[in-house]
């Protein structure tokens, strides 16, 4: 089956199609929701419920368009709109759940003092994160994880592309202040 067949056959109510696409997507929806919340539990219910409404979901996405985009802008947006609802910030995960995140997300390093440190900075900015607000947090997922450009982060944003490159500036600098010093110096 290939993605094309597994959209046509979800809008038709079949479970294996949407399967196929849970099966390609999960995880990478998974990780924008949870970079975003920062909560494995509502990372998991924003998914699950976009996967559960992507059939109905599916009778507006046009077929002309990549299907991969839009699924993380939907993704995103009911993340932010939970976290709206919830009018929370996101809470630190626990180590033991942060771990076996980090261990899902990071990339096969052959040198295991730079995983270390890679790990050891990942967390660090996790914890920065945080501090953003949850406008700019959604912002810097949008384009350094998800690789989204500020047309397609405005459009899911639905805010000029100038604030969508204001929040992105405003987040960089406030990492800048948080972090003191590039932490990347003693990567290598």
């Amino acid at each position: 089956m290939n993605e094309q067949q597994a959209i046509q056959q979800t809008k038709q109510g079949n479970p294996s199609a949407l399967a196929w696409l849970v099966g390609r997507y999960q995880l990478k929806a998974l990780r924008a929701a949870y970079l975003i919340t920062h909560n494995h539990n509502s990372a998991e219910d924003v998914v699950q419920d976009v996967f559960l409404d992507l059939p109905d979901l599916l009778r507006s996405f046009d077929n002309s368009r990549p299907f991969e985009p839009w699924l993380m802008r939907v993704v995103v947006n009911r993340t932010l709109r939970q976290l709206s609802r919830d009018n929370r910030l996101a809470d630190l995960p626990d180590a033991h759940e942060s771990e076996e995140w980090a261990a899902q997300w990071a990339d096969s390093t052959s040198n295991p003092e730079s995983a270390v440190q890679q790990r050891e900075l990942e967390d660090e900015l996790w914890q920065q994160m945080q501090k953003l607000s949850v406008e700019q947090r959604a912002a810097l997922v949008a384009r350094y994880y998800l690789q989204m450009s500020e047309k397609e982060m405005a459009s899911l944003a639905d805010v000029p592309a100038g604030t969508i490159k204001w929040r992105l500036s405003r987040a960089r600098a406030r990492l800048r202040q948080l972090f003191g010093d590039d932490p990347r110096k003693d990567v290598k």
